[in-house]
């Protein structure tokens, strides 16, 4: 049999586990706002999702194919200023394709 745990202890693994999940939800928004910043104002209004992994991929969501191509493209040509927007080296950009929400 399982050893009873106490609420506190509970409570405090949830406490990490929401933790965790706020401190990506901003490293999430830091990296749309630094993406955003850097593409020109009509593609970057097709922006709503993007996230920077620890091995350097950036994934970015956009709202239409016609877009995310466009995306693709643009930053291919700026890769240097997307790595200094973001702080850290983009080693791949993968740019996938949703409705918004």
């Amino acid at each position: 049999m399982r050893k009873a745990r106490s609420v506190s202890e509970l409570l405090a693994e949830g406490k990490a586990a929401l933790e965790r999940l706020k401190s990506g939800a901003a490293a999430a928004g830091e990296a749309l706002a630094a993406l955003q910043r850097t593409l020109p104002a009509e593609l970057a209004d097709h922006v709503f999702s993007a996230v920077l992994d620890k091995e350097g991929q950036l994934t970015v969501v956009a709202d239409s194919a016609a877009f995310a191509t466009r995306i693709r493209f643009e930053l291919a040509e700026r890769d240097a200023a997307l790595s200094a927007a973001l702080g850290s080296p983009v080693a791949r950009v993968v740019v996938r394709v949703r409705p918004r929400p």
